[in-house]
């Protein structure tokens, strides 16, 4: 079996699962996407994405398996500490699925971890598994990175957090968070030899951005939390989460082939008004 596993918090992130299942669609079994009632922080929230799976096209479906995971008993209050948020809250949910009692992994099943938002190209995935078969470990798969707008392309930053192995590989390096097996599979060390993918990393509206700020992990960006300030940025082109880090953007025709079919267009979210 091959596997892509993902988790989703927001109901704006439905085309990037769209895109996801129509680029995966001839070469993996399931992707498996988990959505639960609590935020990094530790806050309440509801389950945004059920309501929205009407709008995925119904052969996609076969593929697609979606749960949604009651964190009551699995999580810490963490809103104002950022180490928890991403130890504890974030490993969780990046890892139920290897708790989730309807998947049975075997040695050789290959597993795919990306965010909801860390597309793999449809033209790459015969080389990625070549690639795992000739390695064999764990490996983290270099993607373009597309910052604010699904054609700002970062050319100077090449995204590497999303990995692909082999069940065998990782299958007893974990650890244990409330009795649940926690696998380290992000940012790994040997890395693809090819850009596979891309992400589309903070491609949202602006109000959505207002509310990542303080549902995400990353505490430190809520003074950031402002629509004019992240307008401002959007226009300008500027990283304001790092002022110092260079951020060389370029401006990508919308039918450039870096850009995934399903978001080559103008207004992806127009399903939310």
């Amino acid at each position: 079996m091959k596997y892509i596993k993902t988790y989703c918090y927001n109901k704006h992130e439905l085309p990037f699962i769209i895109c996801q299942l129509i680029e995966s669609y001839n070469y993996i079994d399931k992707y498996c996407l988990y959505e639960y009632n609590y935020t990094h922080t530790g806050q309440t929230k509801n389950y945004e994405l059920e309501n929205y799976l009407k709008y995925i096209p119904n052969h996609l479906l076969k593929k697609l398996y979606y749960k949604k995971v009651d964190l009551t008993n699995y999580h810490i209050n963490s809103l104002n500490n950022e180490e928890q948020c991403h130890n504890i809250n974030e490993n969780i949910q990046r890892n139920w699925f290897f708790n989730d009692e309807n998947i049975i992994l075997n040695d050789n099943d290959i597993i795919i971890d990306v965010d909801c938002d860390e597309i793999i190209y449809e033209s790459s995935y015969k080389s990625l598994f070549k690639e795992l078969e000739n390695i064999d470990s764990l490996l983290s798969i270099n993607m373009n990175l597309f910052f604010y707008k699904t054609n700002y392309l970062w050319t100077n930053n090449i995204f590497k957090s999303s990995s692909i192995c082999k069940y065998k590989n990782i299958k007893y390096n974990y650890e244990l968070i409330y009795n649940l097996k926690i696998y380290k599979m992000r940012d790994t060390s040997i890395r693809s030899n090819n850009i596979y993918g891309c992400h589309m990393s903070w491609v949202m509206p602006i109000k959505l951005m207002i509310e990542k700020c303080f549902k995400g992990a990353h505490i430190k960006y809520r003074h950031l939390a402002n629509y004019d300030i992240l307008e401002k940025a959007i226009k300008e082109k500027k990283y304001i989460f790092d002022l110092n880090r260079p951020f060389n953007i370029i401006e990508l025709d919308l039918n450039d082939n870096r850009i995934p079919l399903f978001l080559q267009k103008n207004n992806i979210f127009d399903y939310l008004d």
